[in-house]
């Protein structure tokens, strides 16, 4: 079969296409963006994983790829390092977990810093002349529920405060020919005026709408035989007739590296040797369960120790997809985890994509990554424009003050060989084995149904979240004072470094240093603080400070509305000032630009409209 992707130009438009890639991981998006635009330059890419960043590299030798945290990097210094001379696309993929359904919804989490962060190099970019043109932002689907939609929101805030054209939608990467059920938050940023929609999925569940049906877990590895003992490179064969997704991965002429998988212990082996295709953990006796599993009800965890359907798309391949017993990552037919390089078929990776490091890290670079597949439908339809699926998030959608509609469609089209089941939705559902007669439907969607009455217990709601907020392995007090001494009061401009110092998070560093400068000058400040997450935390570190009764903490007040923020007492002057994040030199420690929050204080108004440059500071 003919490979059905459309590939631009090596020179779209005449002149060369560029990209960087923050939060890279291994790079499937700037991997997918490559074989949509041959002859793409990667020319910059940064993640804080040693492991994924040495696999980018591999695949982009050009590129100058940097391993280290976000908060040390510099707009200024990464353009000079890597002679960049434009950038048409800025990938940028922020880590998931604190917006994510799998974890815990916790707006405040220092890991959405990160989306601070790319905010703060979009604008270094622009300020040296090397405006990005295209932004394509991942995240899990979790960013757009609830609270969180406030993340999206601002984002989208953001954006068009710098003349940015925006949209983004919730998209199935089924409906494009991925053999997995990925749903994922896809953001789309450009300088020019484009159709905010999506491409028209080429796929469906059923076979309906004139579509071929989904790609299956066989059509994608059903040519991978039993995995090697170590990485090394394993044969394989594609059918005479290969689909299209078969014609994409299977680029490497019949030799494929990373196929290899975890060792699963004898009784994992057991339990999983009971689970048929489609099934999960109810299909396993009692007797061999973990204990847990006695204090589960029966709509929990409806994945654990489940078995891939070789006839329908894999579920979610996630970081941990090399364990069997977190999720539906058992081979269809034989009793082991996925391998790799299957997980990477799965993910949408050509055969010649290969990976680095022990096994467990290529387990969670496969996982982590955004399909290169998909990657391939969604970069051409943004560049040529075509009739597309409209977005369900827009501007206008997100400013009525409605609900988005619902984002994510359920599967209807499980299929399951367990005994107690049923293929379709909910098949998933039905009563395990071994716990007796079923009790009826209205009571187990009342109360839930367990072997063991034990109270349920939230670890990573509550004691997560609370050991977190309470900053129990940072010393705020230590940086406080340390600050204090220094003795410096705001007179002008205020520019702290960020730096990582210890245990203590580089953002929240410099806001601690920053309450201990306010709080050495008498008088009241009223703050704009265009970014929500900077006045969050700023709340969160002041509480904690006042918690430990740090001297001349200044007073703190946030309004109803949550835009305006105002530190210190009624006595002395009243100035205004912005905090913003920055690429500069203008602190004692920074020979170089580089990132820095920044006090600005409001320079006075002179009549007929005008500003005073010599007046650092605005009374009323």
């Amino acid at each position: 079969m003919q490979l059905n992707l459309i590939v631009l130009p090596r020179e779209f438009g005449g002149i060369m296409q560029t990209a960087i890639d923050l939060y890279s991981g291994c790079g499937g998006m700037s991997a997918g963006a490559a074989i949509a635009i041959p002859g793409l330059q990667v020319k910059w890419a940064l993640d804080i994983d040693k492991n994924a960043t040495a696999t980018f590299k591999k695949a982009h030798p050009e590129a100058l790829v940097d391993c280290c945290d976000v908060s040390l990097v510099s707009a200024t210094d990464v353009v000079e390092r890597a002679e960049i001379e434009k950038i048409d696309w800025f990938f940028a993929g922020p880590t998931c977990q604190a917006v994510s359904t799998m974890g815990v919804f916790h707006l405040d989490d220092p890991r959405n810093a990160l989306f601070v962060h790319f905010i703060r190099l979009l604008d270094g970019f622009t300020a040296v002349g090397r405006r990005p043109q295209h932004v394509v932002m991942e995240n899990v689907p979790g960013v757009v529920y609830g609270r969180n939609l406030v993340i999206v929101k601002e984002l989208f805030t953001l954006f068009e405060d710098r003349g940015y054209h925006v949209f983004a939608d919730v998209v199935n990467m089924a409906d494009y020919g991925l053999p997995q059920l990925r749903n994922r938050f896809i953001l789309i940023a450009s300088v020019d005026p484009i159709p905010a929609t999506f491409p028209k999925p080429t796929h469906s569940v059923d076979g309906s709408d004139g579509l071929p049906p989904y790609v299956t877990v066989s059509e994608a590895i059903g040519d991978l035989g039993i995995p090697a003992s170590g990485d090394r490179k394993a044969s394989t064969k594609m059918p005479s007739a290969p689909s299209e997704f078969q014609c994409f991965v299977a680029d490497s002429n019949g030799e494929v590296a990373n196929h290899w998988c975890n060792v699963l212990s004898e009784l994992n082996r057991k339990r999983i040797s009971k689970v048929p295709q489609g099934g999960s953990w109810k299909d396993i006796p009692p007797e061999l369960l973990p204990d847990r599993f006695r204090r589960v009800r029966l709509t929990d965890y409806a994945t654990l120790y489940g078995r891939l359907h070789e006839a329908s798309p894999a579920y979610t391949i996630s970081a941990g997809f090399g364990n069997v017993t977190s999720g539906c990552f058992t081979h269809p037919r034989q009793d082991r985890p996925l391998s790799v390089r299957e997980g990477a078929r799965l993910q949408g990776f050509p055969d010649s994509f290969e990976f680095t490091g022990p096994r467990g890290k290529q387990y969670k670079q496969v996982g982590n990554a955004v399909p290169p597949f998909f990657m391939t439908k969604l970069i051409p339809h943004l560049l040529h424009g075509a009739e597309g699926v409209k977005a369900r998030i827009t501007n206008d959608a997100l400013a009525d003050g409605k609900k988005l509609p619902k984002m994510v469609k359920r599967f209807t089209g499980k299929k399951n060989e367990s005994e107690r089941a049923r293929d379709g939705y909910g098949a998933g559902t039905y009563w395990p084995v071994g716990w007796g007669e079923p009790i009826a439907a209205d009571a187990v969607a009342a109360n839930g149904y367990r072997l063991s009455e034990m109270p349920f217990r939230f670890r990573r709601r509550d004691e997560w979240r609370a050991s977190r907020d309470k900053f129990t392995d940072q010393d705020l007090v230590a940086v406080y004072e340390e600050q204090e001494r220094l003795g410096i009061v705001p007179t002008g401009v205020v520019a702290l470094p960020l730096t990582r110092e210890g245990d203590v998070d580089a953002i929240d560093r410099a806001i601690v240093q920053l309450l201990a400068i306010v709080g050495l000058n008498p008088g009241k400040m009223e703050l704009d603080i265009p970014v929500r997450y900077l006045r969050a935390r700023l709340k969160l570190l002041h509480d904690q400070l006042a918690e430990r009764s740090v001297s001349n903490l200044p007073p703190l007040s946030i309004s109803e509305d949550g835009d305006t923020v105002t530190l210190g007492g009624d006595k002395g002057t009243f100035l205004l000032a912005r905090l913003s994040f920055e690429d500069t030199d203008m602190s004692a420690s920074a020979a170089l630009k580089a990132p820095h929050l920044v006090l600005h204080p409001v320079p006075p108004r002179q009549k007929g409209g005008g500003k005073n440059a010599d007046d650092h500071l605005r009374y009323r």
